[in-house]
């Protein structure tokens, strides 16, 4: 297998990874990669190699990640993990039967703030995220 074979791999690899969202970290990388391949193709050596899949993530990192937030800005209306700001959500059943909170069309598990108990179709406010799970008080 050539080197330019594994570049390839490796760029395929990198940007399939993106998907997991790394925040166009992968991306960039699988790109660099692809420069890498160009560099094998032309018979640089190993550390020419290298080199070029370094200096091109080291440019592309951080220029992917700031065009990215100039042409493709953020469009969600709540604050969530990390960020204080007042929301309120609704609590509905999830099809396995637990409580889910339903906040802008997406689902977060819930878990209540005090030894309240939730119900379905409640309005919580959310007091804050713990990872993934929204903690929450019922609206009085």
């Amino acid at each position: 297998m050539l080197a330019w074979h594994l570049w390839l791999i490796a760029a395929l690899v990198l940007l399939l990874a993106e998907l997991l969202g790394t925040g166009f970290f992968a991306f960039a990388m699988g790109l660099a990669a692809l420069v890498a391949m160009t560099a094998a193709l032309f018979d640089v050596g190993a550390t020419g190699q290298w080199f070029a899949f370094a200096l091109a993530t080291g440019v592309l990192a951080p220029l992917l990640k700031k065009v990215f937030r100039e042409f493709a800005p953020s469009r969600r209306q709540s604050g969530l993990a990390g960020e204080s700001r007042h929301q309120t959500g609704k609590l509905v059943r999830h099809h396995n039967g637990e409580l889910r909170l339903r906040l802008e069309g997406d689902l977060f598990m819930v878990r209540a703030q005090t030894g309240t108990v939730l119900k379905e179709g409640d309005e919580v406010e959310i007091i804050r995220f713990d990872g993934i799970t929204a903690i929450v008080k019922q609206l009085e």
